[in-house]
């Protein structure tokens, strides 16, 4: 069983249509990275544009620097797409697979070809109000360079976003969470199933890749709905929202079954890598805790607080239970499921540490 499903259903059911939206909150998602990162780019092209406009140019500064906006989005949109989404194809995921200074140098000869037709593109399409050269002059080489540069910070920034995570790294460079702040927030915590014997069937390097194949299923599925990956411990993932956030078409409770549908997808290719399809049990929990910033060297926002240990203890109960997806009583009453979902009331658990027992759920397709 590859899909937390306890009804016996396919979480491809007809009853969660809701899911099909996921792609299309992936593109938005994408795009709005992609308007942020270019709206900066255009703003440094125009300044770039305006510095470099000779007095004696037809049109002078400001239509150098609008040049310059142009020759941004020529280059950067395609550019930037690619890094985020076309990383995603299988020929980029192959690509990076290659020794290091192959795949870097295969990208800079990509990128180069690329920028030398995009200025002469621009400078084509401005020629009839400012003509001008199309040869290798001083400020061809001006422009490339500008463009090379922009694009290495933007890189750069997607990469470091791809690490720590874009809200993480907005958060840090904003100062947000400098000091300590308390929120409430929502915890998912996915734990794969029968990872001991997989790792010893498998050995390190083949648990290695399913573990990353595993992983990155459901970080395609954070990003559907919205959650950011907290962190990665052992075979684990946490996953976490804002309250507001994770109750909003409830968000935190299609998660686990958007995990579980792409994990059906790539069915054929766990089967063919691995012998066998991994599934997962999953805990979902609501409470306060304290976040902020830990660490000098490698600074990280750190959430402190009881809720995850019950997350991590919820766990436990759905592995004892014999359902996939467990959810707090509380977090349960305040979530409004979409048709083809629905809580299943448990015996409330009695948690380790804990001394009132707490109230909890199952989540199953209808």
């Amino acid at each position: 069983m590859t899909a937390p499903t306890t009804s016996g259903h396919s979480s491809a059911s007809p009853g969660l249509a809701v899911l099909d939206e996921e792609d299309r909150n992936r593109r938005r998602a994408e795009w709005r990275t992609i308007a942020g990162i270019v709206t900066v780019v255009a703003v440094a092209s125009f300044a770039f544009g305006w510095t470099g406009a000779d007095d004696n140019d037809a049109g002078g500064h400001w239509l150098s620097g609008l040049q310059g906006i142009v020759n941004s989005l020529l280059a950067s949109v395609p550019v930037i797409w690619l890094e985020l989404a076309g990383a995603r194809s299988r020929l980029v995921q192959r690509m990076r697979q290659w020794p290091f200074w192959a795949f870097f140098l295969a990208k800079l000869a990509a990128y180069v070809a690329f920028f030398v037709a995009t200025i002469q593109l621009t400078r084509l399409l401005f020629h009839p109000i400012n003509p001008q050269s199309f040869g290798f002059d001083a400020r061809f080489f001006e422009i490339l360079l500008f463009a090379g540069a922009m694009s290495l910070i933007a890189n750069v920034a997607i990469e470091i976003g791809r690490l720590v995570g874009f809200r993480e790294l907005r958060r840090l460079l904003t100062g947000r969470y400098a000091r300590p702040r308390q929120e409430r927030r929502v915890f998912l915590m996915v734990d794969m199933k029968a990872s001991t014997a997989a790792a010893e069937r498998l050995g390190d390097l083949q648990f290695h890749q399913i573990l990353n194949m595993f992983f990155n299923d459901i970080a395609g599925a954070a990003y559907d709905h919205g959650a950011e990956i907290h962190k990665y411990i052992g075979d684990e993932v946490i996953l976490t929202w804002t309250e507001a956030k994770a109750l909003r078409g409830a968000r935190c409770a299609l998660c686990p079954f958007g995990i579980a549908r792409r994990i059906e997808r790539h069915a054929d290719a766990y089967r063919a890598r691995f012998g066998f399809v991994p599934s997962f049990r999953a805990a979902l929990h609501a409470g306060d805790i304290v976040s902020g910033e830990m660490g000098t060297m490698k600074r990280e926002i750190a959430f402190i607080g009881d809720t995850l240990n019950t997350t991590a203890r919820l766990v436990d109960v759905a592995r004892d239970s014999g359902h996939d997806i467990v959810v707090s009583g509380d977090l349960a009453g305040h979530l409004r499921l979409p048709p083809g979902l629905r809580v299943v009331p448990l015996q409330a658990a009695q948690l380790r540490g804990k001394q009132r027992p707490l109230p909890i759920a199952a989540l199953e397709l209808a």
